[in-house]
């Protein structure tokens, strides 16, 4: 029997408007089985904190469990890589700073690029500051600190928490700012740049408020600029590098949740209106309070300029030279 070109076509689109009624229901049966909200970082690190505070509120959102796996290691990477290589069926997310997924590559080859994954929202964000001892002699304050870093390149030694760290960014754009350079110092996270910091081997350290308001608050150290856009309400008083009249600079560390890129864009959408509605929770909003950070809900396109910004700077950085693994 012949069949006409029109049938042709009639039955192209029928298949075609058949697999979109079927993409459509499954999305609408989904979830139906536990989700697993990978962290490519140690239990009980701030990061660590925030997945297990919105992972209950997702679940309980979603109707189903959610499972926190920690997969440690290579700066992140060993995560992302996991969730990269998953099915992109919605059911195991990433959740994680965008520094992983969009600077980490920068640095060393991986397998997985900005482009394996979807962003969903964001879901939490804290303030960096600048920090030096309470006792420090030389500079009082973030205009003597510029001054004395402009004396003499090399001159000021600064601490960050690793290579490609949203504290390590927030030191390469300090140093564009003044337009000097510093001995940097880099460290395999927070706690052991601190340490060096109040025992005088360095003399600033760049850290978020989560990590560091203890020291702060008990009188070890003290924060001599917010670096971001505004003041932090834990640090009442604490003004910005752009109030005191040094220009624009943002270290505020964004964390977010992310699926594989092929994940269909049905699930997508139902997991980030659930995620968004997750971040309000209250207990999730408590939590982050206690943290030192802020519980922020996002559109997934908002979450993707913050990738594109982290992307340029590192970037600009790895052409410049000045970002590079240990």
């Amino acid at each position: 029997m012949k069949i006409q070109r029109r049938q042709i076509l009639g039955m192209g689109a029928a298949a075609a408007l058949s697999t979109t009624f079927a993409r459509q229901a499954w999305a609408q049966g989904f979830p139906n089985k536990p989700l697993t909200l990978v962290v490519p970082f140690a239990p009980g690190g701030n990061t660590d904190i925030v997945a297990r505070t919105v992972a209950v509120a997702l679940g309980k959102t979603l109707g189903q469990s959610v499972i926190v796996d920690n997969r440690a290691g290579a700066g992140g990477s060993i995560g992302a890589m996991q969730v990269a290589r998953a099915a992109a069926d919605g059911y195991t997310l990433l959740l994680c700073g965008a520094g992983v997924v969009v600077t980490v590559p920068e640095m060393v080859k991986t397998s997985y690029s900005r482009a394996s994954f979807a962003p969903l929202g964001l879901v939490n964000k804290s303030s960096m500051v600048l920090l030096a001892r309470k006792n420090e002699t030389r500079f009082k304050n973030f205009k003597e600190l510029a001054a004395y870093a402009r004396s003499g390149e090399g001159k000021l030694i600064a601490a960050h928490s690793g290579p490609g760290t949203p504290n390590h960014l927030a030191l390469l754009q300090l140093e564009s700012l003044l337009k000097t350079k510093f001995t940097t110092v880099s460290y395999k996270g927070s706690g052991p740049a601190l340490v060096d910091l109040i025992g005088g081997q360095v003399d600033v350290h760049f850290d978020q408020v989560t990590s560091s308001q203890q020291h702060i608050k008990g009188g070890a150290l003290q924060a001599l600029a917010v670096l971001g856009p505004a003041q932090d309400p834990s640090l009442p008083g604490v003004q910005t590098v752009a109030e005191l009249g040094f220009g624009e600079i943002d270290g505020t560390t964004y964390v977010g949740v992310l699926a594989p890129s092929g994940t269909p864009k049905e699930v997508q959408d139902k997991l980030a209106a659930a995620l968004a509605q997750a971040v309000k929770d209250p207990q999730t909003v408590n939590s982050a309070r206690e943290l030192g950070s802020v519980a922020l809900s996002s559109t997934p396109q908002e979450f993707a300029r913050i990738l594109d910004a982290e992307y340029a700077l590192a970037t600009q950085a790895t052409r410049d030279g000045r970002l590079k693994a240990d």
